[in-house]
C-alpha cells in the first residue's frame, strides 16, 4: 500500500518551472530519498508535500486522502529541517512537548510520550538541558523526536544531516535509519549526498531539472542507470568518447567489442561509461571480453582504504580508476606508461546529452 500519492504536480516561480509533471506513489513505511544537485527540485517537492508551498496543478494524497488544499499544520506530517529548528530558550523536554501541548492533549500523555520517544532517539539523560548545551548532533535529534512524537502518518526530512561533520553525519545517518524501520513509518528524506543516499533509502528518486529522471532501490540506479544524468551525479564514472559508424566501435583508438546497443541516428554523439572501480591498473590476468587502453599516469592518490588513479588515454580523455591499496602502484609516477583494463560486460553506453538515454 503507498503511503503518499502524488500525481502530475507542477510548480513554477515566473517562467522558472520549479517541478513538471511529478508523479510518485511511495510505499507504506519506505525510506524515500530525493536526491540531486541544487535547483533541481527536491526541496520544492518535500515542501509542497508539506504544505509549505502550493503546488500550481496536480494532486496530493496521505493513506488514502487528498490534502492538497489542506494547510500546512492540519496535513498530519512530521517536518525536521536542516538547521535543527529547536526554541533555543526552553528544555529539550519542552521543546519536545511543544507540538503535544499545541494539540491538547493530557499531561499524563505527553509524559509519557515524550519519555518514550526520549528513549529512542538516546536523548533520556538530556531532557534538563538547554539545546546550547547539546551537540550539533544531539539537537538534531531533538529536531527528530519533536517531529515523531506527534505520531505524524509521515515523515519528512530536509537534508537534516548536512550541517555535521562527516564522522557524526556517518553516524548519525546509521541511527536515523534504525529509528525509522524500527517505527516503519514512511519517511521522504531529501539530500544531495549520494553515497547518504544510497545507504540509507529503499528507494532513491533523482531529480534534474524539476523532472523524476529514476526512481528505484539504491542497487538499480547505481548499476542500472536510466540515463547520462545518473549515471554521472550518483556515484563516480568515466564518460569516454565512443567513435562508432554502424561498424567496429573503438574507445581511445581502440578496437572495442561491446554489449549490444540501441542504434543512434547521429553515430557520433554516443558515450561508453565505465566506473572507476571495476577498472584494474596494469592488470596481470584478463579474459576474453577484457577491454585494455594504454594510458600515462597523472596522479596517485593513497586514500587508506583504496587508491584512485587518474591517468590520461591516447586520446587525451582522462580516465580514473579505484584500486585496493598497492605499494606498485603508488610508485607510479607522473607521465609513467600504464595499461588499463575492464571487462566488457561493465561498459555502459549513453547517448551524449545531459540526460541521455541508455542505450546499452
Amino acid at each position: 500500500m503507498a503511503d503518499v500519492e502524488i500525481s502530475n504536480i507542477r510548480k513554477s516561480y515566473g517562467d522558472v518551472v520549479a517541478l513538471s509533471g511529478i508523479n510518485i506513489s511511495i510505499p507504506s513505511g519506505s525510506f524515500f530519498t530525493l536526491l540531486g544537485p541544487s535547483g533541481c527540485g527536491k526541496t520544492t517537492l518535500l515542501r509542497t508535500i508539506a504544505g509549505f508551498h502550493q503546488q500550481d496543478s496536480g494532486g496530493i494524497g496521505i493513506q488514502g486522502q487528498a490534502i492538497e488544499h489542506t494547510p500546512a499544520h492540519k496535513r498530519d506530517v512530521g517536518m525536521v529541517f536542516q538547521d535543527y529548528a529547536v526554541f533555543p530558550h526552553i528544555s529539550v523536554y519542552d521543546n519536545i512537548a511543544f507540538g503535544l501541548k499545541q494539540r491538547k492533549i493530557s499531561k499524563s500523555e505527553i509524559s509519557e510520550r515524550v519519555a518514550k520517544i526520549l528513549d529512542i532517539v538516546q536523548l533520556t539523560d538530556y531532557a534538563d538541558r538547554m539545546p546550547h548545551e547539546l551537540s550539533g548532533g544531539q539537537q538534531q535529534r531533538v529536531g527528530l523526536a519533536r517531529a515523531l512524537v506527534i505520531n505524524p502518518k509521515v515523515l519528512l526530512m530536509d537534508e537534516p544531516l548536512s550541517n555535521l561533520d562527516a564522522k557524526l553525519r556517518v553516524d548519525l545517518r546509521r541511527e536515523l535509519r534504525a529509528i525509522q524501520q524500527s517505527m516503519n513509518i514512511t519517511t521522504v528524506y531529501v539530500t544531495h549526498d549520494q553515497e547518504e543516499a544510497l545507504a540509507m533509502s529503499d528507494i532513491v528518486c533523482v531529480m534534474y531539472g524539476g523532472v523524476i529522471q529514476q526512481a528505484a532501490p539504491p542497487w538499480e540506479v547505481y548499476n542500472s542507470p536510466s540515463n547520462k544524468f545518473v549515471a554521472s551525479f550518483v556515484g563516480a564514472n568515466n564518460f569516454l568518447t565512443l567513435e562508432w559508424d554502424g561498424g567496429q566501435p573503438s574507445l581511445a583508438g581502440t578496437p572495442v567489442a561491446l554489449p549490444q546497443a540501441k542504434p543512434l541516428p547521429n553515430a557520433d554523439k554516443v558515450v561508453a561509461a565505465i566506473r572507476p572501480e571495476f577498472i584494474s591498473v596494469n592488470p596481470t590476468i584478463s579474459s576474453p571480453d577484457t577491454i585494455t587502453l594504454s594510458a600515462k599516469i597523472r596522479l596517485v592518490s593513497f586514500t587508506g582504504r583504496e587508491m584512485n588513479v587518474a591517468a590520461v588515454l591516447a586520446s587525451g580523455e582522462e580516465i580514473e580508476a579505484i584500486t585496493a591499496p598497492s605499494p606498485a602502484i603508488l610508485a607510479l609516477k607522473t607521465d609513467d606508461d600504464i595499461t588499463l583494463a575492464f571487462p566488457a560486460s561493465d561498459v555502459q553506453i549513453f547517448a551524449d546529452a545531459v540526460t541521455g538515454e541508455r542505450l546499452s
